[in-house]
């Protein structure tokens, strides 16, 4: 007879060591999760604290931040980006329309009645797109946190001014209603062509009331917090109405709105009020707004807003005596030719120090302010401007070739490609060919000496040609993009 008592013994054992065990990880666990709770909760007293602590120090003191000022190639001040006492009029609550507050909501803050300050499901989403993305393409700060942020915070971009942002938004909400909140934002937000809140902005590219806002221009404006100067439909008509479609997508999406209140609003085309000139006191607009896109690619990591009322000292070349005399004669009707119909006939100029490429003058058009397009930044073809680039400028400088060289003249074609000359086909010296801006010589002439030479002499001029480029009609200034 066998006793199976060691084979019991040993299956209490295992049974014994299984419990310790199971027990060992459910205290483990419980522990943990009790201590991640104790740590949220002093986290999140100590936001409160700090949030509480800031509003304290500065009780009633909303900093509006300082104007960030241009200068003149001299060092003498010529104009400021923000100035808050001019471009801003403050609203009341009940002055503003209640679908304007609806729009403003539904793009920048969805959640805006339902979170305390920091909207954790939309940071979570934020970072779901970011990962996604492998980049910051989404932003998780609710209206709350953008008008903390305004109020007392610098632009400086790090984990403990975020930090903080969170905490003076938690400290905000705690403090006021989410109508303060709202009303606040919406008179603290910059909109563009220097203008500080929604009233002052309805006047500027609308000239109404608020009271008396349509639906597209609700929207107009509730799209442009996201990129002021992308958005307002000053500058760029075009961008502007395809935002304000976005915006009215949403609006539709979330029940504010019809689907025949959505279309009829997309399709509205904005023309600027009559006076909108006069309500522009800024001089050197044309100069001053390339100013501001030139910094922004310069600081890629700063918003508009942040480098308007950041407080920056911006030094440029500009020549305020060339500025005025090209802004003076563009104002002159006479040195243009009379237009056919109610389209004024367009122009644009720059003048450029040729010793160091320094721009000292810029004239986006007639009426720049009204229209808000710089017409010299615009990419057009450089037609015959460009055969001394590619053509006769890279034949001088091989050695090869004088002013006085003879150039063929003849037509002809150079494989597929036949420019046309109807100046004759005589042999003619480069300086005439030049003087007279004859087609054929500067065809013959490129392709002597090569695309290629062209190309690269292009190049060390800072003028970049793409492999479309590669071809003979560049010598009579066709290129791909202008």
């Amino acid at each position: 007879m066998v006793s199976d008592k060691p084979n019991s013994r040993r299956a209490n054992s295992t049974k014994k060591k299984k419990k310790r065990s199971s027990r060992k990880w459910f205290f483990g666990l419980f522990f943990t999760v009790v201590i991640a709770i104790v740590c949220g909760i002093i986290g999140y007293l100590l936001i409160i604290l700090n949030g509480e602590r800031i509003l304290s120090e500065n009780a009633d003191k909303f900093v509006l931040g300082e104007p960030t000022i241009i200068y003149d190639m001299n060092g003498q001040e010529v104009g400021q980006l923000a100035d808050q006492q001019n471009n801003r009029d403050s609203a009341e609550y009940s002055e503003i329309p209640k679908l304007l507050m609806q729009a403003v909501v539904a793009t920048e803050d969805q959640r805006f009645y339902e979170h305390s300050g920091i909207d954790l499901i939309g940071v979570g989403r934020a970072l779901v797109k970011d990962v996604i993305a492998r980049s910051a393409v989404e932003g998780g700060s609710t209206i709350t946190q953008q008008l903390a942020k305004n109020m007392f915070l610098t632009s400086d971009k790090n984990f403990f001014r975020k930090a903080t942002e969170a905490s003076i938004a938690v400290a905000l909400e705690n403090k006021m209603t989410k109508e303060e909140i709202l009303t606040m934002y919406l008179n603290r937000i910059y909109l563009g062509q220097g203008v500080y809140g929604i009233k002052a902005a309805a006047k500027l590219y609308f000239d109404k009331d608020l009271k008396d806002l349509d639906l597209w221009e609700i929207a107009t404006l509730a799209g442009m917090p996201k990129g002021p100067s992308k958005y307002n439909p000053i500058s760029n008509p075009d961008l502007s109405k395809e935002r304000r479609g976005v915006v009215l997508q949403l609006m539709y999406q979330q029940g504010i709105i019809t689907e025949s209140e959505m279309e009829q609003a997309k399709a509205v085309d904005y023309e600027p009020p009559a006076n909108i000139e006069q309500s522009k006191k800024q001089q050197y607009l044309a100069f001053i707004d390339y100013v501001v896109d030139e910094a922004l690619q310069v600081m890629p990591n700063m918003t508009e807003e942040e480098l308007r009322i950041g407080g920056y000292s911006i030094y440029t070349t500009l020549n305020q005596q060339a500025q005025r005399a090209v802004e003076a004669e563009f104002a002159d009707d006479s040195n243009f030719e009379k237009s056919v119909d109610d389209q004024k006939v367009q122009g644009a100029m720059v003048i450029m120090d040729h010793s160091d490429g320094a721009i000292q003058a810029i004239a986006g058009g007639r009426d720049y302010v009204r229209k808000g397009l710089n017409r010299a930044l615009v990419k057009r073809q450089p037609g015959s401007s460009f055969k001394p680039i590619v053509a006769y400028g890279p034949a001088l400088e091989t050695g090869d070739y004088t002013p006085q060289t003879v150039l063929a003249n003849d037509k002809k074609c150079f494989g597929s490609y036949c420019p046309s000359d109807s100046k004759g086909t005589t042999p003619i010296t480069m300086i005439e060919a030049v003087k007279e801006s004859r087609n054929l010589p500067a065809v013959w002439m490129l392709n002597t000496i090569g695309l290629n030479t062209g190309i690269k002499f292009a190049n060390k001029l800072g003028i970049e040609l793409t492999d479309q480029d590669k071809n003979l009609s560049i010598a009579l200034g066709g290129l791909t993009e202008g």
